[in-house]
């Protein structure tokens, strides 16, 4: 017997560690890679984990999917600029996701 597995509400998961509390910002997010230099009048904020949750289906995943989440929380905690530490793209081994490690950083005042 075949049984097909799917789940609607599955979705990314995100773990995300801040520094301080800072108001939210809005407009683009400038997005680092890694081993890019980043500017020299930044402070660290925080870090962000995006990956899967368990049964993620593929489409919900995808890198656009992990980066559009990345910015958005980014935004949520106030960061204005995101450095991709660790990109680890999907493997038919692995997870079926991408798996992004992200820095969250504000321009000093």
């Amino acid at each position: 017997m075949l049984v097909g597995l799917t789940c609607n509400s599955c979705k990314l998961k995100s773990i995300v560690t801040v520094n301080d509390y800072y108001p939210p910002t809005s407009g683009r997010m400038q997005i680092y890679q890694t081993g890019q230099a980043l500017p020299d009048n930044i402070v660290r904020i925080g870090s962000i984990v995006v990956g899967e949750s368990g049964m993620t289906p593929t489409k919900k995943c995808t890198y656009e999917a992990c980066m559009q989440l990345i910015e958005d929380e980014a935004k949520k905690k106030g960061a204005e600029l995101v450095y991709l530490v660790k990109v680890k793209e999907p493997s038919a081994w692995g997870s079926t996701c991408y798996n992004i490690t992200a820095e969250m950083y504000r321009y000093a005042r």
